[in-house]
């Protein structure tokens, strides 16, 4: 009976794959990326501030053809009167001409978490989770290190 659940099993994936109907595939890709950052600070009644933000970004990923992607994001961030940061932003990543990831991140001064919200080509209806950890900032340049897993259906 085993056997033959297994058979009916590896029959019905080898026909969704003839069909075109493509299965859930995960890849976790990685890498280091730099920016450089535009900011607008806007002084809040209560101490605090909040800063928009906008950058371009550059960041190496694997597993990939080209071994590199683009982006470029918006953001808001609030500022506490105690100093305290938060960040949420979105970003729209390209690795090619068709191929792009649409990821919403929410960060503290540490690092962010997050979320991939979809995608164009091999990207379309994608979802996923991450990480970026902020390596260095300068200025309005800075770097990070990230790790994001992407699920397409």
């Amino acid at each position: 009976m085993h056997i033959r659940k297994t058979t009916i099993l590896a029959a019905a994936a080898a026909l969704l794959a003839s069909s075109g109907i493509a299965l859930a595939e995960t890849v976790t890709f990685k890498g280091t990326g730099t920016y450089s950052v535009v900011r607008a600070l806007m002084p809040l009644s209560n101490g605090g501030a909040a800063l928009h933000l906008s950058h371009d970004t550059i960041a190496t990923v694997e597993p990939s053809e080209s071994g590199f992607m683009s982006g470029d994001c918006a953001g808001l961030a609030y500022i506490s009167p105690e100093g305290e940061v938060s960040i949420d932003s979105i970003c729209n990543f390209s690795l090619n001409s068709k191929d792009g990831l649409v990821i919403r991140g929410q960060a503290d001064l540490e690092g962010s978490k997050v979320k991939v919200i979809g995608g164009s080509g091999k990207f379309s209806g994608a979802t996923g989770t991450g990480t970026m950890t902020r390596k260095w900032v300068e200025g309005n340049r800075g770097s990070y290190d990230y790790e994001v897993k992407v699920t397409t259906p």
